[in-house]
């Protein structure tokens, strides 16, 4: 990932890890495991409490990963492996009834589209260096 990567590539890169590890530090903290796997639970999520440590695994593993700029493209396949089942869980937008609900999780199925959109440029520019 950082072997002759531009300067720009390389504080992309790194503001990417920053979002995952961010993200699932927050996971981690107080009350939110029990809540995010009580939502999971309501959403019908085989073994919710399972998928949120297989979730939040891979978010780690695929952050060191690139950190660690050791093989790069599999942390990268950890991430957005991570987006699509995430995306699927929580932001099926078109189930909710309250419109304001609605939005927020078309938005936020949009926000992880792009997500992953830039991990598979991430991916591609890892693959080309």
């Amino acid at each position: 990932m950082y072997r002759d990567a531009s300067l720009l590539d390389t504080f992309g890169h790194l503001l990417i890890v920053f979002y995952f590890l961010v993200t699932a530090i927050g996971n981690l903290a107080g009350e939110n495991i029990k809540g995010l796997v009580g939502r999971m639970a309501e959403l019908h999520t085989p073994f919710p409490t399972a998928a949120f440590w297989i979730g939040t695994s891979l978010q780690f593993v695929g952050c060191g990963l690139l950190i660690a700029d050791w093989y790069a493209e599999i942390g990268i396949y950890c991430l957005i492996l991570f987006m699509v089942v995430v995306s699927a869980i929580f932001h099926r937008f078109w189930t909710f009834t309250d419109p304001m609900r609605r939005e927020l999780g078309r938005r936020m199925l949009l926000l992880n589209i792009g997500v992953i959109g830039g991990l598979l440029m991430m991916l591609q520019n890892t693959q080309q260096l």
